[in-house]
């Protein structure tokens, strides 16, 4: 019998969930500091850690991808899609 396909998990809109996932991923697909992929920082010329502190964003001193909610890896997901990096981990 076929398995039914997987579902996969939709991000729901949670600021704190969105300026973690933006910092992580440029975190880790950084090219001199920020992600030229992104439209909003080839307008500014400046990283996204640069806009989330212009925010008041402070993110915990321990965060990555393993800390991050579940609601924050879709988010991560899909803005690895959105941005067309190829995935390093694993869902």
């Amino acid at each position: 019998m076929p398995r039914p396909p997987r579902r996969t998990l939709r991000p729901r809109f949670d600021r704190v969930d969105i300026c973690e996932a933006y910092l992580v991923l440029e975190w880790d697909y950084n090219v001199g500091g920020w992600l030229h992929e992104r439209p909003s920082n080839q307008r500014r010329r400046e990283a996204t850690a640069v806009q989330l502190h212009r925010m008041g964003f402070k993110p915990h001193p321990n965060l990555d991808f393993s800390t991050l909610t579940k609601n924050g890896r879709a988010i991560y997901r899909e803005l690895e899609r959105r941005y067309r990096f190829n995935i390093q981990r694993a869902a």
